[in-house]
């Protein structure tokens, strides 16, 4: 129920004192309990008055807050007294097993009831029994037409017939409870065809399936209904969005925390994005053949033979006149790509503009796969009222669904792909990037459609926020150049009202605990090759100063493994690289060398560069070769920076200068974690302190003690004061 602002403070306040109390070897912060009590202050309205406007706090915590478990107290008791839920959504597993394993599992014994918790993940990491079930009989399946589109390990590949054996010991497994139906649960092995037995909304005939009472995607369901707290993940809260059977709570009866948040803009744009693999008719025949045999056996009065063929022969068509467009001429001379003929691997469609010569062809596919979505659609729901007159036909419809789905999906890809491709922005909104991607297999050149909305601020406005009542977007790398403007501009916040915006500091002392060198070197770092080979010979010097753990992080795959190929053999065999073993794997090893007293060098790209937790002795350096812009070749990066330009803006002060900073915040931020930490954090790229947006992403972060480094000598860097 309704409580005064001043109450609610008081019990939050009182609350904290009660968790540092029970929480062994809690401390207390003040920045945690800032953190808590602003985000009561700031959702108490929304909580409490559903037809109050979307409150949304936007707190960055910095490392050593302990925001998990600010955001946790706060959010669960304004829901309780609200009468809704939480939703917590990362971005990494890793965070959802901290959460759910320990952070609320220690604020339950501080509550006067402990609240129950669920975790939620997308439909396609459970299994579906009947699937599973189809498998054992030794059915062919092709993997191409359950593959999801860009799935490289599908094209060309004839129909593949799966081993039996593994799936009837996988099936074993599960009947007998020694496997829980989770993707997560299984081992590298058993993962080599899990898109052959993975649950998905096309596929599922839901209650109306036998096994709906023993499906692992359902028990998740029917859990997270009982729940309290739910933990996902922010795609999976993106798709509820457009869904009428979402798991979730609809965003006016829940709080949503979105922890990660830095992350939320880029995978709004995946989310909304759209690919269609061209090249590619298996699929359409196996579709055809399944909506066939299922309306024989079940006496549907419309026919599907020949249903495909429409679809088929305007994909054909539009292949063609994809292929002139891309100057390589009829698709005839396709074998000879391998053999001579050089194939650009991206063209994208500069201002979202389609040659003519295509704009015809796409709308021909997509009239014709409506038609075909249309009615299967149409015998979708004579299966349904079937299954509801005759509960003897549900294994009998399952089946066939089960069957029906995977190439339905790619179905749904194709129309969806056609009608974002053909779509036009509204006046004074960006238009879509739209490109081709070609890749050869062999003999066979695949030809894959994408396209995606330019802007995550457009589909957040449009999708995510009218659909909230009170929002947390938190993680410790919210700002940019000292300042929350790029995270609102791309998120569709900046501007919109009752949105708060806090900095609660780090607790560490980063100027005595860790030191920022800047190394410039004489190689530009725009010249990569020469760059590189410099910053190697210069990083094998420092690494002499390594006597524990140290992470490098590279810009990408080329300079990784130049740096890796110029260490000498006795280095070489201290490293644990990127691409040599899962990551788990090459952490545990990090942590068992560095155990032995031994010195340990991980090497790895953006996704070492953050989510690793390597206290103390395990990253007592960070060596950054260059400053870790995005790749210039993304085309939605190339389509955002074209219409920025039309507009008279910059890109790069807009666009790059920001994103960079926050990805240079989260790689530094690897070295100091707890408050006895001590790190040393290198970057061989001068235009750090030597240019005024390198100076201003200095100024943007943590307080670290920051030097040069020119011919051994270190000198302190001056740096200009961040307006807030």
């Amino acid at each position: 129920m309704p409580v005064s602002p001043a109450d609610l403070h008081r019990d939050l306040d009182a609350l904290y004192d009660t968790l540092i109390a029970t929480v062994p070897g809690a401390t207390p912060r003040a920045g945690q309990r800032e953190m808590l009590l602003a985000i009561g202050d700031a959702l108490a309205e929304a909580a409490f008055e559903p037809e109050a406007p979307t409150r949304v706090a936007v707190i960055e915590a910095g490392t050593g807050v302990g925001k998990t478990r600010a955001y946790l107290a706060a959010a669960i008791t304004l829901a309780r007294r609200a009468g809704v839920k939480v939703v917590v959504s990362t971005s990494t597993v890793a965070l959802q097993e901290q959460v759910i394993g320990k952070d609320l599992p220690e604020l339950g014994d501080a509550l006067e009831v402990a609240p129950t918790v669920a975790l939620l993940k997308g439909r396609g990491r459970y299994l579906c029994p009947v699937k599973l079930e189809q498998a054992c009989t030794g059915e062919q399946v092709g993997l191409a037409d359950l593959a999801p589109p860009g799935d490289e390990t599908a094209e060309p590949e004839p129909m593949t017939t799966l081993p039996i054996e593994r799936w009837q010991a996988l099936r074993q497994r599960w009947d007998t409870g020694q496997w829980d139906g989770e993707r997560d649960s299984l081992g590298p092995d058993d993962l080599v065809q899990w898109h052959a037995i993975a649950a998905d909304r096309m596929s599922c005939t839901s209650r109306q399936c036998p096994k709906f009472h023993h499906c692992p995607y359902f028990d998740a369901k029917r859990a997270a209904a009982k729940a309290d707290v739910l933990v996902a993940n922010h795609d999976l809260v993106l798709a509820s969005l457009r869904s009428d059977a979402s798991s979730l709570p609809s965003g006016d009866r829940a709080i949503f925390v979105f922890d990660e948040g830095h992350h939320l803009a880029e995978t709004a744009l995946a989310h909304f994005a759209c690919e269609a693999t061209l090249s590619d008719r298996r699929w359409l025949q196996r579709l055809e053949k399944a909506l066939v045999h299922a309306a024989q056996l079940l006496r549907y009065p419309g026919g599907f033979d020949g249903c495909g063929s429409p679809l088929s022969q305007a994909l054909d068509e539009l292949m063609r006149a994809v292929m002139a467009e891309a100057g390589w001429g009829a698709v005839s001379e396709l074998q000879e790509m391998g053999r001579g003929t050089q194939a650009p691997a991206r063209v994208r469609f500069e201002h979202g503009l389609l040659p003519a010569a295509l704009v015809g062809p796409w709308q021909a596919v997509r009239d014709c796969a409506q038609r075909l979505h249309d009615k299967a659609t149409e015998f979708s729901a004579f299966l349904k009222a079937e299954r509801a007159a005759d509960d003897t036909l549900g294994p009998l419809i399952a089946l066939q669904v089960a069957e029906i789905g995977p190439p339905f999906k790619r179905l749904a890809d194709v129309l969806e792909t056609a009608q974002l491709t053909l779509s036009e922005p509204d006046e004074g909104e960006p238009p879509v990037a739209k490109w081709l991607d070609f890749s050869l297999g062999g003999a066979h050149l695949r030809v894959t459609a994408r396209a995606c909305p330019l802007l995550a601020s457009s589909v957040l406005r449009r999708h995510l926020w009218p659909a909230m009542r009170a929002v947390v977007v938190t993680s410790a790398t919210l700002k940019a150049l000292g300042r929350f403007d790029h995270f609102l501009r791309e998120t569709g916040l900046s501007g919109k009202p009752h949105v708060l915006t806090r900095e609660v500091s780090s607790p560490f002392d980063h100027a005595t605990q860790g030191k920022l060198v800047v190394v410039p070197t004489r190689a530009s770092p725009k010249a990569a090759q020469e760059h590189t080979a410099e910053v190697a010979r210069l990083m094998l010097q420092d690494w002499k100063q390594v006597q524990r753990g140290a992470l490098v992080l590279c810009s990408s795959w080329v300079q990784l493994n130049a740096i890796v190929a110029a260490a000498p053999a006795h280095v070489r065999e201290q490293m644990r690289v990127q691409g040599e073993g899962p990551r788990d794997w090459l952490l545990r090893e990090h942590r068992a060398a560095v155990a032995r007293g031994e010195r340990s060098i991980l090497v790895g790209l953006q996704s070492f560069g953050e989510g690793l937790d390597l206290p103390g002795e395990l990253c007592e350096w960070v060596f950054v070769p260059k400053l870790p812009f995005a790749s210039p070749d993304d085309p939605v990066a190339e389509a955002r920076a074209e219409w920025l330009q039309v507009q008279g803006r910059s890109p790069f002060v807009e666009s790059v200068v920001p994103a960079t900073a926050v990805r240079l915040a989260q790689w530094l931020g690897r070295g100091i974690r707890s408050e006895t930490d001590h790190a040393t954090l290198v970057c061989y790229d001068g235009r750090l302190s030597g240019t005024a947006f390198g100076r201003q992403m200095l100024a943007g972060l943590p307080p670290f003690t920051k030097v040069e480094r020119r011919d051994g000598v270190e000198t302190p860097i001056v740096l200009p004061k961040v307006n807030p």
